[in-house]
This record gives C-alpha cells, sequence and structure tokens, in this order.
C-alpha cells in the first residue's frame, strides 16, 4: 500500500495575479532552461532538427576547455595558421598563414567575433586535422548525450549533415557553463583587437541590460539567424536559444523578449534541501521502527507565478519497509506536478541502515 501526501505550495509563494500572458514568438525553435531547477520553461520545437550555424562553435570550444582543463594544451601554447585556416570565408579574427597564434587568442577570435579561421587553426592545433577533430566532436557529443547533433566541421559552415536541436545546444551551452566556469568569462569581452583590427562582440545582448553573459550566436541561409545566450538575474539563471529568424534584429529582439520573459514571469523555489528530512516510514521487524527518509539533492523547482496555486508535490512510500534497510537504499519517489511543465520525479532514500530483529526479537515485538 502507497502513501500518497499532497502539499499545495502557497504558503511561500509570490500573491496570485490574475494577469495572463502566453508567450509567442517569431522564431522556428526556441527553447528556455533554468538552470537551478535543470527544468525547460519554455519550449518552441526543440526537438526539431535545425542548421545550428555557428552556435555550433560551443562544441568545439568545450572540447579545447576540457583539454586545457586536464592540463593537455595551455592557453600560451601556440598553433600554426593553415592555408585552409585563412582561406575560410565568413566570420573571421583575420589570421594570416603562416602565423603562430596562442590558444588563448584563439579562443577569444571564436567567443567574441565567432572566427572561422580561429576553429580551424584550433581544431588542427589541437588533433592535427580538422577532420580528426571533427570525429572528435561526434564521439563527445554522444557522450555528453546530445544524441541529435552531428558535426562536419568545427566552425559551423553550411552542411546538411551539420546539425543539432534546440534542446541539444541548451544542454551543451548548460554542460559549458557547469563543467568549466574558469573560462566561461571569455564569453563575455566586448571586443578583440587583433592583427590591429578591433571588432565587437556578435553577441550584441552583452550590450543590453539585462543580465546576459554569453554564449553565442550563429547565421546561416539554411539556419537563419539565431543565438543561445545566458542570462543572470540575481540567484537565477537561465540558457536560452532562438533559431530560424530572418534578420539580426529579429534576433536581438525575440532573444531579449524571451529572456526577460523566462526572467519576470517565472520564479524559482527550493522545496527539499540536501539530506534533510522528508518524512519518517515505518519499518517491519526493525530494531528501529521507523526510518528517517530524505533526498540526495536539492530539489529545486521553477514555475510561472501565475499558475502557483496549480502546483502539487506528491509523496509517495511504502506504509512499511521491512528490515534490513540500508543507508542509501531508495524507498520513495517525489512527485512535483507543475502546469505547462514536465512532471519531476526525485527519488527518496533511507537516511540511515536499519538491522534487522533476530526470532526472539521479533517474537517479543509481536507480544509488545
Amino acid at each position: 500500500m502507497l502513501s500518497r501526501l499532497v502539499i499545495l505550495l502557497l504558503v511561500f509563494i509570490l500573491p496570485f495575479s490574475s494577469y495572463s500572458y502566453q508567450f509567442r514568438t517569431k522564431a522556428k525553435q526556441a527553447l528556455v532552461l533554468d538552470l537551478a531547477s535543470d527544468s525547460f520553461i519554455f519550449d518552441h520545437n526543440s526537438d526539431e532538427k535545425m542548421a545550428p550555424s555557428s552556435m555550433s562553435k560551443l562544441m568545439t570550444l568545450y572540447i579545447a576547455f576540457d583539454y586545457l582543463k586536464a592540463g593537455i594544451i595551455h592557453m600560451e601554447d601556440k598553433f600554426r595558421v593553415s592555408r585552409k585556416a585563412w582561406e575560410r570565408r565568413g566570420s573571421s579574427m583575420f589570421l594570416k598563414e603562416g602565423q603562430s597564434v596562442t590558444v588563448r587568442e584563439l579562443l577569444e577570435g571564436i567567443t567574441i567575433v565567432s572566427g572561422n579561421d580561429a576553429c580551424i587553426t584550433l581544431a588542427e592545433g589541437i588533433a592535427g586535422s580538422e577532420e580528426n577533430f571533427v570525429a572528435e566532436m561526434n564521439e563527445v557529443a554522444q557522450n555528453l548525450n546530445l544524441n541529435d547533433s552531428h558535426f562536419v566541421n568545427s566552425s559551423g559552415w553550411p552542411d546538411e549533415d551539420h546539425f543539432m536541436n534546440a534542446k541539444d545546444l541548451v544542454m551543451l551551452a548548460k554542460r559549458i557553463f557547469t563543467d568549466f566556469p574558469e573560462y566561461y568569462d571569455l564569453f563575455s569581452e566586448q571586443y578583440l583587437t587583433y592583427n590591429e583590427i578591433v571588432q565587437k562582440n556578435k553577441n550584441l545582448l552583452l550590450f543590453h541590460d539585462i543580465g546576459v553573459d554569453g554564449l553565442k550566436t550563429g547565421y546561416t541561409n539554411a539556419g537563419g539567424y539565431g543565438i543561445v545566450a545566458s542570462a543572470k538575474r540575481n540567484d537565477r539563471r537561465i540558457f536560452a536559444v532562438v533559431n530560424g529568424l530572418n534578420t539580426e534584429k529579429e534576433r536581438i529582439e525575440e532573444a531579449k523578449r524571451l529572456i526577460q520573459y523566462s526572467l519576470n514571469h517565472f520564479n524559482t523555489k527550493k522545496i527539499f534541501v540536501k539530506d534533510s528530512v522528508v518524512e519518517e516510514v515505518n519499518v517491519l521487524y526493525g530494531k528501529d521502527r521507523k526510518v528517517p527518509i530524505t533526498v540526495a539533492n536539492d530539489v529545486t523547482i521553477t514555475y510561472n507565478r501565475k499558475l502557483h496555486d496549480q502546483i502539487k508535490v506528491r509523496i509517495e512510500y511504502k506504509d512499511m519497509i521491512p528490515a534490513p534497510i540500508k543507508k542509501g537504499q531508495e524507498v520513495g519517489k517525489v512527485f512535483v506536478e507543475i502546469p505547462d511543465i514536465e512532471q519531476q520525479t526525485i527519488p527518496l532514500y533511507a537516511a540511515n541502515d536499519v538491522q534487522e530483529l533476530n526470532f526472539v526479537e521479533k517474537f517479543f515485538r509481536m507480544l509488545f
């Protein structure tokens, strides 16, 4: 038999407003992820295959950051610019063939001005050839469970076999932020000066006062104008993607609207703290009659403020758990139901061991 506890989260939520607003976007694909709750709070065609354009440079950066963190390459290492890199058209940091460029400079050339020449130079310097590097991009994508992504080059140069979807792109941006926070500041540098040429960061949202501090823009004829951006307000951080827009102006306007909508209309709340006791459950034939149950990590929810009175938290567990019980044994689940957001399921674990009574102890327990 299961015991069910339903909690309406009304006490700590902001006062209810009857105002209702449904966000609409011009983007062909759009998605927003709240970092604290790891939940998607806006989704428009996020599973749709799309041309990610230069936004796929995030995978090139992820691999470079991984090599840096592992100490395999270093910021002051120098890589030589090949003819292939020099000849590549499109966004450029204006490298010259034969020039030696530091890893730091190449990273700045990618994060600030989206240099295709910088991507190829970095790829060749790390893996010996861009082809070898691309093979690693696809391998890493599988390891990160980016199962709807496939890469043909390091720069996002147009190719029908080079694709991602918005969900993979947001998850990759999140992994860059969480796995390599020491390099994240590279995305917020506003200008690059190289070979006596000054260029402005292509992420123009950095110049708007809305909390954006990264990550990457993109444009191709096939994909349209897109951006994957991250924004922070107080203790909240979100990752957002818009793609498939017609102009650079539309890209900025739609991304800005989506970010402001996500920060203004949604709230985040921690409902359970890691290792805190959620309930105490009866134990059958245990030396302890009850065992506390807990969550392994903080449980945080993100919700649309106008729907606060429709949030439900349900805890399910057996009325009585037979001993012996091991600490960390799964003994129940928490279900969080929020309108318009996929239900969250969080395991509940025994907080400590409970030993089983021996035969004599069981006999006397039955008597008393």
